[in-house]
């Protein structure tokens, strides 16, 4: 399949076992992306593969995803139904979500824009965005296609006060008035108080108006009215003014207050897309991000990533030996003892099982002119070896067979690798000899001759 046109494609993104993937795959003009988890549909829609990549979105649910979004003991599946379709939406208005013929979930009813059948899945992507087998899209400029929220996502949104001024226009999911500098900001990660403040400002003509977080009931200077800025039970300080009065101040502590709600909820959105819920460390797909970007910053500024591939020694002989409980906690003191070792620009990730993956790069540069990095990544790595080594796991208990080891490798770019997939194989093998050296041993060197291992000695394969 050659390239896809960007303005006349779709980029596909699968949720779940939708049993899809051929089909669609056969058509020229779909982009396809498979993701396992409801949430990581949002980090895909946020980040396409390149500039090339198609600006229409449609991402389709399987029933297992659907029922993995309705399902908790709270009862409030219907209402993370609406959350997840009100993110999506937030990273791109256009987008369509959709569900499959038989597999919709009770949660999901009315909140869907269609649901495809499985036979006809290629026919009903196209019809949804009006894609056309030759030329533009139809009908309209851009590729885009603007989608209202649904009745139900738009009663969900905060509303302001009975009574209370709406001058600046009702919620949709079609931002105007400057929202979308709001939504890029969050997008990008920048903080979008200074972006919402400006916007307040101009639309109270009030150059006065200022957020401070702090509980409505402290005190404020003469002259100046403070109105709480609050979404349900959450306090997020007041907006201040001397040039505007309270009740034009209350619609607009409301809109602040649903983008600071959202702006909490991509947050953990993110995470929940980036994040290994067990450990806490970054997953397979941020490290592979994160790896990619480090090495382009490095080209350009002639600075070093070096990538720490290593898993846990005989892993599953304590998981099994002293159960999974123990195992996993074997996982989480093992990120915790990483991250305590590592610079705060470094990343540890967990990418699969008992394997993990560290990307040692500082985005400054060298602190001193003494500093070198490979040298600076091997002590590292060693500290972390020793603490393994001497760490107790409570779980194992005193009957543990010896210490717990770790074996792995360390590859360095430029040296070991122009790119990320080059790093990847090289740090992989160097992980590998460290096992056949024995385990408890991290390779490095300039040819993987040299070894660290967990007593501090210097080996030689």
């Amino acid at each position: 399949m050659g390239l896809i046109d960007h303005t006349t494609g779709v980029r596909v993104i699968l949720v779940g076992r939708t049993g899809l993937d051929a089909t669609l795959r056969r058509d020229a003009h779909f982009e396809l992306v498979r993701v396992g988890a409801a949430y990581e549909a949002i980090g895909e829609l946020a980040t396409p593969i390149d500039e090339e990549s198609p600006t229409q979105s449609v991402v389709i649910l399987a029933g297992d995803a659907q029922a993995w979004l309705g399902s908790a003991d709270d009862g409030g599946g219907r209402e993370r139904f609406v959350d997840f379709l009100r993110a999506l939406r937030m990273v791109d208005p256009g987008v369509r979500v959709c569900g499959i013929v038989g597999q919709d979930t009770s949660e999901s009813k009315g909140l869907l824009d269609a649901s495809i059948d499985g036979a006809s899945a290629s026919e009903g992507v196209r019809s949804l965005l009006s894609v056309p087998t030759e030329g533009r899209v139809q009908g309209t400029e851009s590729s885009r296609v603007s989608v209202p929220v649904s009745a139900e996502s738009e009663q969900s949104l905060p509303q302001p006060p009975e009574g209370a001024a709406t001058d600046f226009g009702p919620r949709s999911a079609v931002l105007d008035l400057g929202d979308g500098q709001i939504v890029e900001c969050m997008l990008q990660g920048r903080d979008i108080l200074p972006v919402a403040l400006e916007q307040i400002r101009t639309r109270c003509g009030d150059p006065t108006v200022e957020f401070v977080a702090a509980e409505p009931s402290a005190p404020q200077a003469l002259g100046v009215v403070g109105v709480p800025v609050s979404y349900q039970a959450v306090v997020y300080g007041r907006l201040l003014a001397s040039g505007s009065d309270a009740s034009e101040l209350l619609a607009h502590a409301s809109w602040l207050a649903s983008w600071l709600r959202l702006r909490d909820q991509q947050t953990q959105l993110r995470q929940a897309a980036f994040m290994d819920p067990l450990t806490g460390a970054w997953n397979r797909r941020y490290f592979e991000r994160y790896l990619a970007t480090a090495i382009e910053a490095a080209r350009e500024q002639r600075w070093n990533v070096t990538v720490l591939m290593f898993d846990i020694d005989d892993f599953k002989r304590y998981n099994d030996q002293y159960s999974h409980e123990a195992g996993d906690e074997i996982l989480v003191e093992t990120v915790r003892l990483m991250q305590s070792v590592i610079r705060p620009s470094d990343r540890v990730c967990r990418i699969g099982g008992d394997e993990f993956a560290v990307v040692f790069y500082d985005p400054r540069g060298p602190r001193s002119p003494e500093s070198k990095h490979p040298k600076t990544v091997f002590d590292i790595a060693q500290r972390f070896q020793s603490q393994i080594n001497a760490h107790r796991f409570p779980k194992l208990g005193g009957s543990a067979p010896g210490t717990l080891t770790v074996s792995g490798g360390l590859a360095t770019y430029p040296w070991d690798g122009a790119s990320a997939s080059e790093l990847l194989r090289k740090a992989d093998e160097r992980s590998m000899q460290s096992k056949r050296l024995g385990k408890n041993a991290i390779v490095f060197g300039a040819t993987g001759g040299d070894a660290i291992s967990g007593d501090g000695r210097t080996l030689r394969s």
